[in-house]
């Protein structure tokens, strides 16, 4: 599909393997993990390839115990490499599924989807090279109107290095006053609460957005809307306030009917937060942009024009069209494609291509540009142990500090 660009050369498909001496620095995660062994004492574990190759996370089959149907997703990571893990009940959807045009494939897909606002799915924070899992209580909270996906975002008492502490949150419009509040699960409390949001009177309103990773960056969590905007908050904030960036003027050549969440993506490279989209009509361009430093406006990085060829030589038509899937968090030159069974990797600066198939462990599909998750895979984090509760800082004293398996359900021996 990615035949050209300004004489591009087209890689061999490449082959997926790694070993602990040569782990990549990140990982193309794909969205769904898979149920693995089911004995207790099981930890997650990474099915760890280098980019084009797709990886994929395996989670203890036991923690979908009571579930006719689960599906295990993952639903945010953190900027160092730490995961926010659902699992949702799909035993009760065939009926709803057929009425609505679907199949059994999609709905692992879908429930991640529903999943990724409900505050009483099982919900997990993952380290996926330590295989550690704890589920995070189920929060007693009133009903909402709208929310947002929910994100994870990691805090650390130095310039760098491990974290401290971290936090699970969404944003909320809640059913009984009408209020906008942060829903969060803060591990220095091991406990759920809803601060209020404070929002400028001009900032406008946001809708469910559940076909898009939420984003860990800086300080704040970012949630995009295909259509207009990037919202975003400060979840430690004990006055969290709303925040939002309109997308850049509108494109040519962009079908606004096209399923915008498999054409336009939010993500993090070289430091800064980019906004991708590519067009659906000729002639196809990719078009990146990066937030400046004031989080106010987009500087347009790069602009650069497709030759999207069918094997038959033929154009495509958008049902056919590539999906933009990531870009790399190192180098905002390459970005990554989803086409049938193919992950393609494109380099614009130098006009390279190479592609990877999907490994056979993956039968189904999760339709959106959250297909994968970039992961962060530090040096220290095979090692790491996950944030403590209460006092966190690196200073305390107190050798007996509870951890999060004092809070949480631990799941891992």
């Amino acid at each position: 599909m990615l035949r050209r660009l300004s004489g591009a050369v087209a890689a061999p498909l490449r082959r997926c393997l790694c070993t602990a001496s040569s782990r990549p620095p990140w990982a193309l995660t794909y969205r769904m993990a898979a149920l693995g062994a089911s004995s207790p004492a099981a930890r997650a574990s990474l099915d760890l390839h280098e980019p084009p190759c797709v990886t994929q996370l395996s989670v203890p089959a036991h923690l979908a115990d009571g579930m006719d149907l689960a599906a295990a997703s993952i639903q945010a990571a953190s900027s160092d490499g730490l995961l926010l893990l659902d699992f949702a009940d799909t035993g009760n959807w065939p009926e709803a599924i057929r009425g609505c045009g679907g199949s059994i494939t999609a709905m692992p897909g879908l429930a991640a989807c529903a999943a990724a606002v409900d505050p009483g799915v099982r919900r997990f924070v993952c380290n996926p090279l330590s295989g550690q899992l704890f589920r995070l209580p189920v929060p007693s909270m009133d009903a909402a109107l709208t929310t947002t996906p929910f994100g994870l975002l990691t805090q650390s008492d130095g310039s760098d290095g491990p974290p401290d502490r971290l936090v699970v949150a969404q944003l909320c419009l809640r059913a009984r006053d009408g209020q906008m509040v942060v829903r969060r699960f803060r591990s220095e409390t091991g406990e759920w609460d809803e601060p209020p949001l404070f929002v400028p009177s001009e900032a406008p309103a946001w809708r469910p957005m559940p076909n898009h990773e939420v984003v860990a960056f800086g300080d704040r969590l970012w949630w995009v809307d295909p259509f207009f905007g990037v919202f975003s908050v400060d979840p430690f904030s004990d006055r969290p306030e709303h925040g939002f960036v309109a997308l850049p003027r509108p494109l040519p050549n962009f079908d606004i009917d096209a399923p915008l969440m498999l054409f336009r993506l939010l993500g993090v490279s070289e430091g800064k937060l980019r906004y991708v989209e590519l067009t659906t009509k000729e002639p196809f361009m990719l078009y990146s942009f990066s937030l400046d430093d004031e989080e106010s406006s987009w500087k347009l990085t790069h602009e650069k024009r497709l030759n999207l060829v069918l094997s038959d030589k033929s154009i495509p038509r958008e049902c056919e069209m590539p999906w933009i899937s990531a870009i790399d968090p190192f180098n905002a030159n390459i970005f990554y494609f989803t086409h049938g069974d193919l992950v393609c990797e494109l380099d614009i600066d130098k006009g390279e291509t190479g592609s990877s198939s999907f490994p056979d462990s993956i039968t189904f599909r999760s339709y959106s540009s959250a297909f994968f998750v970039p992961v962060m895979l530090p040096a220290w984090i095979e090692s790491y142990n996950l944030p403590c509760t209460g006092t966190l800082s690196r200073k305390a004293t107190n050798g007996t500090r509870k951890t999060l398996a004092d809070m949480l359900v631990r799941v891992d021996c």
